[in-house]
């Protein structure tokens, strides 16, 4: 069993109803104005701006672990990042949420990955990748999906695998992006996130594995509070 170190979760005691009212340092979740997850809806995009963002994934080495109530991989390859409006954010990790967390015009995507970048000075930025389900054209997880039950039993669990975090990205990176926070306590603000429009696809049985650690882990659609949406093509 696992041993619970962390106080937030997503059922009915701990989940995303009572993030602001654990402790002190939870209480933006129901005080900020400007919180993440966000519906985009496309009609309501003000401008249209030309791309900036320059990724920079290769294949690398990642370590696979449990972190609180997700699972999350971590590149040993320091120079993973991307550039965006001339600034450069390296990859710290990334994550998935089952079901998406971000809605397109109220369309809730099967999964949603989250790559988190952040500067030396702790400025961030969070890339979103969605995914559907399809058996025809899939992306290539490896041994991906495998990995993230085994490693969610404990907090003591790791392994290590080989990717390409390309793979998760489509081929037409337009994007929409917005000001928000983290989607899980502390749900701090401050952060720029760059949600990809175009979603890739993965096999059922490799969401069927990644549902067993992730599922119904997604925070409810917060409020706009007049925050813009941009969309980059």
């Amino acid at each position: 069993m696992t041993v619970e170190k962390v106080k937030w979760g997503y059922d009915e005691k701990t989940g995303p109803d009572m993030w602001g009212h654990i402790c002190s340092d939870f209480e933006i979740a129901n005080t900020g104005k400007a919180q993440s997850p966000v519906n985009i809806e496309q009609s309501d995009v003000e401008k249209i701006k030309p791309s900036t963002m320059r990724i920079y994934y290769k294949e690398t080495d990642y370590t696979i672990k449990r972190i609180e109530q997700s699972v999350h991989v971590f590149p040993h390859d320091k120079e993973q990042g991307l550039r965006f409006n001339g600034e450069y954010y390296p990859l710290v990790s990334f994550h998935a949420h089952i079901p998406a967390e971000h809605l397109l015009d109220g369309y809730i995507y099967p999964i949603e990955w989250h790559f988190v970048h952040e500067k030396a000075d702790g400025t961030t930025l969070v890339m979103s990748a969605w995914m559907e389900i399809d058996n025809t054209t899939n992306v290539e997880l490896k041994d991906l999906p495998k990995h993230f039950p085994e490693v969610f039993v404990d907090f003591e669990t790791e392994r290590e695998i080989t990717l390409d975090a390309n793979e998760f990205l489509p081929e037409e990176r337009v994007f929409y992006t917005y000001q928000g926070s983290r989607t899980t306590p502390p749900t701090v603000e401050g952060v720029t996130w760059i949600v990809l429009k175009n979603a890739k696809s993965l096999k059922q049985e490799d969401f069927t594995e990644l549902d067993k650690a992730i599922g119904n882990t997604s925070r409810p659609i917060q409020d706009l509070n007049g925050r813009e949406i941009t969309f980059y093509n």
